[in-house]
């Protein structure tokens, strides 16, 4: 009876021996050559040179004053990591969303009802010129009640980049900065000049308007931002294509939107900084701290073991560095259809399931929007073909009139609109019509149309 007793002493002994070794193992060991590359890839690159426009955005919806703008900002956001702090050491944390305390010293601008934004040009209107017209005195009287929050959009519009400083580890509980009732102001106004009698005026702003979101979209740490701006300047395009049709083709395109509409870059499709953005928000959870006065002993213990946050950014690096990958831009700059493949799926093995279990299981559900995030990347390189079709169609309309001297002209141009892709691009039998097929189907379109010169 002893020795059966030595021998299964023995064999427990043997099992946490080895248990302890897999634990240390799974903790030490350095990242595969791939979650290295990875993890290289995500180091957050510094922001651009130049102006925020971030500050701008978030302060839109309060008439701060533009010189009081970044010290207003800066007080609000370190009142918000105060905020979150506090919200994390509480017994049950909060579900509360951070409300602004430093901005409302300041007057709420006034206030875009669902009456009001009926009137202004939607991001994916199809004819923003006719709801100009039909919007009469009262849209003319929306946008001079909105004057102070068009000037500020201007100078969102006049800045370099839109740079989100918020920490990770805050974004659960904020806001999103005021994307809506912005760029559908500006437009709007472009087109109310246009049927007012002002068309030069118009198609400037309309392209200054295309160019400023370009500059935007390029240098952006945000997702949010960058989808966003995908679909600010799908509608300059609509708006540009349709006054272009009700002015003579033999007139001049200005040098404004021959610059605004030039041929895509790398960073016209790159995602890589805002999925470094994402990817330090999704690992951030595994890092998030335990509070002594809100988290038992026991409990902390339970944590510290289940979770290694240095290992769930090793697991979860490589499904997020495929937006950084150099072969992934420049297929993406060459309008090919991205395969899910480049989203890479989260690989553990069992040292991870022994020294991570926890953090396994996070990083399998932060990694599982990959689909999604793969969509975002096509997005990106819808917005490039848009562009392409747009300078084309700036520099086509004064020697194509006709249905066939249009076709004839896309024919010759395909290859260089496809830009080493196959993506579907055509124009209707009539020839009022170019049409071209997204590579990512949105908000129930399958294609951009955009109306034809006469």
């Amino acid at each position: 009876m002893r020795d059966a007793l030595k021998w299964v002493a023995w064999i427990v002994g043997t099992l946490v021996v080895v248990l302890v070794a897999a634990f240390a193992w799974g903790r030490l060991r350095p990242p595969t050559p791939a979650q290295a590359e990875a993890l290289a890839l995500l180091q957050a690159a510094p922001p651009p040179p130049g102006r925020n426009a971030w500050a701008a955005l978030w302060l839109l919806d309060y008439e701060v004053p533009a010189e009081r703008i970044d010290a207003t900002y800066a007080e609000e956001r370190a009142g918000m990591q105060e905020w979150v702090r506090r919200q994390m050491a509480q017994s049950s944390p909060g579900a509360g969303v951070w409300e602004p305390v430093v901005a409302a010293r300041y007057p709420k601008r006034a206030v875009v009802s669902a009456a009001d934004r009926g009137l202004l040009c939607a991001p994916r209107e199809d004819d923003c010129l006719a709801k100009a017209r039909a919007g009469g005195q009262p849209l003319r009287d929306l946008l001079a009640r909105q004057a102070g929050r068009i000037a500020q959009i201007e100078a969102i519009n006049n800045a370099d980049v839109l740079w989100s400083d918020l920490p990770p580890d805050t974004y659960m509980y904020t806001r999103l900065p005021a994307f809506t009732n912005t760029e559908d102001l500006l437009l709007t106004a472009a087109a109310v000049a246009f049927v007012d009698g002002r068309p030069t005026e118009a198609l400037t702003a309309v392209c200054r308007q295309a160019a400023s979101v370009r500059r935007l979209h390029a240098h952006t740490n945000s997702l949010v931002a960058a989808m966003v701006a995908n679909a600010w300047m799908e509608a300059d395009e609509h708006a540009l294509a349709g006054m272009l049709r009700e002015r003579p083709s033999a007139e001049p395109v200005s040098e404004a939107c021959t610059q605004a509409f030039a041929a895509p870059a790398p960073l016209d499709v790159s995602l890589c900084a805002p999925m470094q953005y994402e990817f330090e928000t999704i690992a951030g959870i595994g890092a998030t701290p335990l509070h002594p006065d809100r988290d038992r002993r026991y409990a902390q213990q339970a944590y510290r073991l289940a979770i290694d946050p240095q290992g769930m950014r090793r697991l979860l690096a490589p499904a997020y560095a495929w937006a950084c990958r150099p072969d992934v831009q420049a297929a993406a700059l060459a309008d090919r259809v991205l395969s899910m493949e480049n989203a890479a799926a989260v690989r553990y093995d069992l040292f991870d399931l022994v020294a991570n279990a926890g953090g396994v299981i996070l990083a399998r559900v932060g990694a599982s929007a990959r689909e999604q995030y793969a969509q975002y990347a096509m997005r990106n390189e819808d917005y490039a073909a848009g562009l392409r079709v747009t300078a084309w169609l700036l520099r086509t309309r004064g020697s194509a009139g006709t249905a066939a001297e249009w076709q004839e002209q896309l024919v010759r141009a395909l290859p260089l609109l496809r830009a080493g892709g196959d993506r579907e691009i055509r124009i209707d039998p009539d020839g009022r019509q170019l049409h071209m097929r997204y590579h990512a189907p949105h908000s129930g379109r399958s294609e951009l149309v955009l109306p034809l010169p006469k």
